[in-house]
């Protein structure tokens, strides 16, 4: 069975807004990649701007959800926590490009002054749910350290997608679990 269209016009839209800038991917160039009209793009995003969101929730929806199902396999809050921190080194070394547009679709809502509330909810829920397993594993001040792994990582994976730092992924990992467990 041939994927939906809506399917094929996401999966188009991720593919040239990673290699090439938001800004410089048109609408016709979407729809001849995906196989659909213009027309038939539109039917099922109004705007390029809907489709980017729709491509950033189709991602990050993909990735939660394979994240928990293997969070649940973890044993005890502190494997959980080396999951997920793994987890979320490994996303930004392996999908540089998806990473990148992320990071181009967060500048272009700030700038339109959308999703304010939207992005504040969604870093919300990541800062519970790590604050959760820190305080689950004794770990001294969970919110602070929560909001501080969040920032080491979003601080990391900037570095390492516009500096080519010479830190290894693994060896990022391994220090910032001992950071924040004090282990």
């Amino acid at each position: 069975m041939a994927r939906d269209t809506r399917t094929r016009i996401i999966e188009a839209a991720l593919e040239l807004f990673s290699e090439r800038s938001y800004h410089e991917v048109s609408v016709e160039e979407i729809a001849r990649k995906a196989g659909v009209s213009k027309g038939g793009l539109f039917h099922h995003f109004p705007s390029k701007y809907e489709l980017a969101k729709a491509v950033f929730f189709h991602y990050l929806t993909q990735w939660e959800r394979e994240l928990g199902e293997v969070m649940e396999k973890a044993d005890g809050p502190e494997e959980r926590l080396r999951v997920l921190v793994g987890a979320m080194f490994d996303f930004v070394s392996q999908n540089q490009k998806l990473y990148r547009f992320f990071l181009e679709f967060y500048e272009e809502s700030l700038k339109r002054g959308e999703w304010e509330e939207e992005w504040r909810e969604m870093a919300e829920r990541y800062l519970e749910m790590i604050e959760g397993l820190l305080r689950d594993a004794g770990v001294e001040n969970p919110r602070v350290r929560a909001f501080l792994l969040v920032s080491l990582i979003d601080g990391f994976a900037f570095d390492y997608l516009f500096l080519d730092g010479d830190v290894s992924v693994e060896e990022a990992k391994r220090e910032t679990l001992r950071m924040v467990l004090c282990r």
